[in-house]
């Protein structure tokens, strides 16, 4: 009996290690991260799929507000679906894995370094 309870918790773990495993592998490497610009910052996070969502905030109020903008590979830069103008995290849109991504600030148009997705 107690070959058999040890056999069945070496599987139990297995199993368990295996799940874990596979689950950080399906995983982006850029889970979550962030850019920031002079007032403007904003935040993205892996959905599934190959979507992610873009979150801003833009704590100055000058009238400019953060807005993200997306690359598609060989297209050209477009802005995100929202601009925000506050200083509480907001969604602001999604882009998909291969996009290049940065945010920015409405009027001025200072923008962030890019990242790719």
């Amino acid at each position: 009996m107690t070959t058999v309870t040890s056999w069945m918790r070496r599987t139990a773990m297995v199993a368990a290690g295996t799940a874990a495993v596979l689950g950080v592998v399906s995983t982006p490497a850029l889970a979550a991260d962030t850019l920031s610009t002079t007032g403007a910052s904003g935040r993205w996070s892996y959905i599934k799929n190959g979507d992610w969502s873009l979150y801003a905030k833009d704590p100055l109020t000058d009238g400019h507000c953060a807005q993200w903008q997306y690359k598609a590979p060989g297209g050209s830069w477009t802005n995100s679906l929202n601009s925000v103008c506050s200083s509480t995290e907001t969604w602001a849109g999604s882009a998909r894995s291969g996009y290049q991504i940065r945010i920015c600030r409405t009027g001025v148009w200072n923008c962030s370094g890019t990242r790719t997705l």
